[in-house]
């Protein structure tokens, strides 16, 4: 122990009489363990860290999949009681809706995300109240029951000020009564890890706020997300079958609701935040794991080859410790302490780097106004992780100059003092090897960046059915307020009328939704005489909006066939829908679908008459090939939500003071929500935001693993120019010319980068396989991004090395044979 501390003084005392080399090696590594950080902390967030709840690794997920390939989905509330009742795997199982609420006090209203829960919610998670109590078992699980709510913790520090007295205060949902009855604990932010809920409300009350009111009756609404604990030495895979048992049972009795349903039971932490989501997620989070191992790789030979630039200097000092009877294994010990101190100042410096881009990341709001409530603060797992990769890069960036330098002769050492360095330029195959592998990295990055970039440029290039440009989104909702529908229509009315005659407006409508939107709505889709036909036929699912009769001309969605909504399409008027493409070449193949009807309620009806058809568009999610969807007129299924929608000759932020004026105006007290340009929606969770996240961390990663890739051949072509000055200085005197020093020097550097982009195009092949589920429209072995990153990489490459080749051409030959 006393050696070791030896050794750590001295390695302290070397550092600080080097203090530049000390910086640059530091930060080089604080930025490759800063990237390892910040990408872990993500992965740590969603795939590591348990829940704050009781038995979270019993914990598991029940969803279900419609068909062979379609999606894992959320259960229906009756499907969901009946494998509550019926299954012997589980201890508990219980589930939550999640839902956009208003909730209003003192005269002002919330737009909230909120949790519609089963009463044995907190008990099977085992959640205690931080203030009041929690939903009791069996409160509120009958419809219209349960007129109470539980707030989120954040939330009632943010709305109520932490004010213990609300407790048994009366609130309003949107427009109902209810009684705050506690307060969530601090950690505890819901099961849906993407967002932190502000409320919990029994399951009772969710028809007050549903956009059908047949939820706990109609098993084809797939709304409520499934949690169960397992018995103990139950597997997952033991509880899916006694489920499926379950549901064959159930396929039998509804057929057209569950035939063909196969339910699955992914452990919670696979199942993030959804778990058709948790199977890709694995695979991102590998990936980009992978890629910022690259970045630090690079780094740590980076500094490996600094610490060999030094080790040479230093010849001379371990040749004398080892003449005064130090061994090998004690220079090689003091070398890597040096070498593992500089990683543990680059690792603290890597972690506060991690954590400003940690933060940074929760800024994001990918959801409209809600921002993204990722838990990336740190914790043991991000402390052993950093700890651990600092130590590692050490080793890795100090145990090759170690070996070199404990191997030091003090004859040959002092051999070497006493004359010139000539033809040296060859004698540092390691370096040469490092270079070629930091170029092989930076290539690797460097593709996967081009993927992402070239993937991005697809998807906007992609035609999405309407005009995203000039275009302004407003959210509205007169229910947080409690407006009843006549209210509602006469404000909207109003509201219409007086932001139609604002300067710069061209046209004006309102929508239930808009393309790409984080909420939207869906039902089965009867057409009419055909699930009579066949009663095991499975209902098709169709996603639809409500709009004003405006909307296809603001939005620009062209309408192919029959007419679009009017005025005279009032809820005393037949009942009308406009279909896309899809669902008519789907409900009547190779049939006129105008003056056909459907229902989305049974089979039965009532049915509703398709008078046109409109051109398929992008609604849902933009890497989805474009589904059944329709649309009906807001006055014959009134919806509180509304989303104005004005197009514009001017920029659409310059309209949003004097909309927000006129909103004012007509209720102080009403929010608006999700006021942005239309193209910033479509940068949304369901439209660019992946592509864009990708883009940034592989274009930073591979930025930064190129600047390391060439700081580390300028530095090894610098280096090896100055060991030949002698031996430059020869050739010019028996005639070279300056071009034929310049070739001399560079063609080192062209063998170096060819090398390195010879083995980094081999590696891109193999690193870029992960990729091929993140892409769009673009393979992971693309030719025209590998051909681009490797002419970038040699003209960089080429372009770092110009300098001391031309340094070195314009040596004076007299000072080059002088050169000791």
């Amino acid at each position: 122990m006393e050696t070791l501390w030896q050794d750590v003084r001295f390695g302290l005392r070397m550092l600080v009489k080097n203090p530049g080399f000390a910086a640059i090696a530091i930060l080089t590594l604080a930025l490759g363990i800063g990237a390892n950080t910040a990408i872990f902390s993500v992965v740590n967030s969603f795939l590591f860290r348990p829940l704050p709840v009781q038995n979270q690794d019993r914990l598991a997920v029940i969803a279900v999949q419609t068909g062979p390939d379609s999606d894992l989905a959320e259960v229906s509330y009756p499907d969901y009681c009946d494998y509550r009742e019926q299954s012997d795997a589980f201890t508990d199982i219980s589930a939550y809706s999640l839902n956009l609420v208003g909730l209003g006090s003192a005269g002002h209203a919330d737009r909230l995300i909120a949790s519609y829960v089963t009463s044995n919610y907190f008990s099977m998670l085992g959640i205690r109240p931080a203030l009041g109590r929690m939903i009791s078992p069996g409160e509120g699980d009958a419809p219209k029951t349960g007129a109470v709510v539980v707030l989120g913790h954040h939330y009632w520090e943010q709305r109520f000020g932490s004010d213990p007295s609300v407790i048994g205060r009366s609130v309003s949902l949107n427009g109902q009564a209810l009684t705050i009855i506690g307060v969530v604990p601090k950690d505890f932010s819901g099961l849906f890890p993407v967002v932190e809920m502000d409320a919990y409300i029994p399951i009772g009350m969710i028809e007050a706020s549903s956009l059908r009111p047949s939820f706990f009756t109609d098993r084809n609404r797939h709304e409520m997300h499934v949690y169960g604990l397992l018995k103990p030495g139950v597997t997952p895979r033991r509880a899916e079958a006694s489920l499926s048992v379950i549901a064959q049972r159930l396929a039998q009795q509804f057929p057209q609701a569950d035939q063909g349903q196969t339910v699955s039971v992914v452990p919670e932490r696979l199942a993030r935040p959804t778990p058709s989501a948790g199977r890709s997620l694995p695979i991102a989070a590998g990936a980009f794991m992978v890629l910022v191992g690259l970045v630090l790789l690079v780094a740590c030979v980076n500094v490996a080859n600094l610490l060999l630039a030094r080790a040479a200097a230093r010849r001379k000092e371990f040749a004398i410790r080892s003449a005064m009877g130090a061994g090998r294994t004690r220079l090689i010990r003091q070398s890597l302490t040096e070498t593992i101190l500089l990683a543990l100042a680059g690792g603290a410096g890597g972690a506060l780097l991690g954590n400003w881009v940690c933060h940074a990341l929760e800024t994001l709001r990918p959801l409209g106004d809600f921002p993204i409530r990722f838990n990336l603060s740190f914790d043991w797992r991000v402390f052993s992780y950093v700890s651990g990769i600092a130590v590692l890069a050490g080793i890795v960036a100090g145990l090759v100059p170690a070996l070199r330098v404990s191997r030091t002769d003090l004859n040959e050492t002092l051999r070497e003092s006493g004359r010139g360095a000539t033809g040296d330029g060859g004698r540092h195959p390691i370096r040469n090897i490092l270079v070629i592998a930091q170029v092989a990295g930076s290539l690797v990055l460097l593709v996967a960046a081009g993927l992402f970039m070239r993937s991005l440029a697809r998807a906007k290039s992609i035609d999405l059915g309407f005009n995203p440009h000039n275009l302004l989104n407003v959210g509205l909702d007169p229910g947080l307020q409690g407006y009843d529908q006549p209210r509602a229509e006469a404000f909207f009315r109003d509201l219409f009328r007086r932001v139609k005659s604002l300067p710069g407006v061209e046209s004006a409508s309102f929508a239930y939704t808009v393309p790409m939107n984080y909420y939207s709505t869906g039902s089965q889709v009867y057409a009419e005489g055909q699930a009579i036909a066949a009663p095991n036929r499975k209902t098709p699912d169709a996603a639809y909006n409500v709009v004003s009769p405006d909307y296809f001309s603001v939005m620009q969605i062209s309408i192919l066939e029959g007419r679009a909504f009017t005025d005279a399409d009032t809820a005393a008027a037949s009942h009308v829908a406009i279909v896309n493409q899809v669902m008519a070449a789907r409900l009547w193949p190779n049939q006129d679908p105008i003056g056909r009807k459907f229902s989305t309620e049974s089979a039965n009806g009532p049915f509703v008459t398709v008078v046109g058809v409109a051109r398929n568009s992008k609604n849902n999610d933009l890497m989805d090939p474009p589904d059944i969807y329709f649309y009906e007129p807001f006055a014959q299924n009134y919806l509180a939500t509304h989303v104005l929608q004005l197009r514009s000759t001017l920029p659409p932020e310059s309209l949003i003071p004097a909309v927000e004026a006129q909103v004012r105006e007509l209720d102080p007290g009403l929010p608006v929500f999700d006021v942005m340009p239309m193209e910033r929606t479509l940068a949304g969770v369901n439209g660019y935001f992946l592509f864009h996240v990708g883009v940034g961390f592989a274009g930073v990663l591979g930025g930064l693993g190129m600047l390391l890739a060439v700081v580390g051949l300028y530095g090894v072509v610098s280096f090896s120019a100055n060991r030949r000055t002698h031996e430059i200085g020869i050739r010019m005197a028996l005639g070279a010319q300056p071009g034929d020093i310049f070739t001399l020097v560079l063609r080192q550097a062209i063998f170096l980068v060819a090398a390195g982009i010879g083995l980094g195009l081999i590696a891109a092949l193999a690193v870029t396989r992960l990729l091929s589920t993140l892409l769009m429209g673009v393979a992971p072995y693309d030719p025209v991004t590998f051909a681009s990153v490797a002419a970038v990489l040699v003209v960089v490459a080429l372009v770092a090395c110009f300098l001391p080749a031309r340094r070195a051409a314009r040596l004076d030959p007299s000072t080059a044979l002088r050169y000791e």
